[in-house]
C-alpha cells in the first residue's frame, strides 16, 4: 500500500517544478551615472540627439523601461558637461536594441560622440559599442531582458570613457567641485585623468543571479 503522505506531496511537488522561475533581481532606483565623476568637454554646449537606431526583427528595447534608446542617453546626460566657451559636441546613439529569440537575448548598444569647431566642422570623434547575451533557462526569467539592458548599460559607460580619454583627450577638461557642489572651471590646457575598472570591453556572454 503506497505511502499517503508521499500521495499527499505529489500534487505539490508538481506544482513546484512547473512553477514560475524566479526574477533576475534588479538594482534599486533608476537607470543613472551621476555618482560618476563627469567627463567635461571643452565645448560651449552638447547636443543629445534624440534620434534612436531603427528597430530589428526581434528588438523588444523600445517596450523597456527605460528604453534602451533613451538609457544610452541618460548616461550621455550624467557623464557630459560642456565647459568651454566656444564649440559643440554632439551625442548619437548609433546602436540600442534588445533582440529577443526563442532561447535567448542579446542586447547591442552603441554611441559616438563629435566634436565640432565654432564654424561647425568636425574637429574629432569617439565611438563605443558593446554587446551582452543570455541563453537558454536564464533568458526567459522574468526581469531577464531589464537586467541584460542595465549590465550592458555598465559595459557601454566604460567603454564611452575608455574610448573618449583615447579619442578625444585633448577635450577633456579637469574640473574640481566649487564649495557649493557646482564645478570649477579647468585650467588652460588641463587634461584630467580617472582610473577606469580593469578591462575596457564587456564578455559577449553572461549567466544572470
Amino acid at each position: 500500500m503506497p505511502d499517503r503522505r508521499g500521495v499527499l506531496l505529489l500534487p505539490l511537488l508538481a506544482a513546484a517544478c512547473g512553477g514560475r522561475p524566479e526574477p533576475v533581481p534588479l538594482p534599486p532606483g533608476p537607470l543613472g551615472y551621476k555618482y560618476l565623476s563627469p567627463l567635461a568637454l571643452n565645448v560651449a554646449a552638447i547636443d543629445i540627439a534624440e534620434e534612436a537606431p531603427p528597430p530589428v526583427p526581434g528588438d523588444i528595447g523600445a517596450r523597456l523601461s527605460p528604453s534602451a534608446p533613451e538609457a544610452v542617453r541618460i548616461m550621455a546626460r550624467d557623464r557630459l558637461i560642456a565647459v568651454g566657451t566656444t564649440g559643440q559636441a554632439r551625442f548619437i546613439v548609433s546602436q540600442a536594441q534588445v533582440i529577443q529569440r526563442a532561447d535567448a537575448l542579446t542586447c547591442l548598444l552603441g554611441c559616438r560622440l563629435e566634436v565640432l569647431s565654432g564654424l561647425g566642422s568636425r574637429v574629432g570623434f569617439a565611438e563605443a559599442a558593446v554587446t551582452r547575451s543570455v541563453s537558454g533557462p536564464e533568458a526567459k526569467r522574468p526581469n531577464a531582458p531589464e537586467a541584460l539592458l542595465r549590465r550592458a548599460m555598465d559595459d557601454l559607460n566604460v567603454e564611452f570613457e575608455f574610448q573618449l580619454r583615447r579619442a578625444l583627450k585633448d577635450w577633456i577638461a579637469a574640473v574640481a567641485p566649487n564649495a557649493d557642489g557646482g564645478m570649477a572651471a579647468p585650467s588652460p590646457g588641463q587634461v584630467g585623468v580617472e582610473e577606469l575598472p580593469p578591462g575596457n570591453t564587456a564578455p559577449s556572454r553572461e549567466t544572470l543571479p
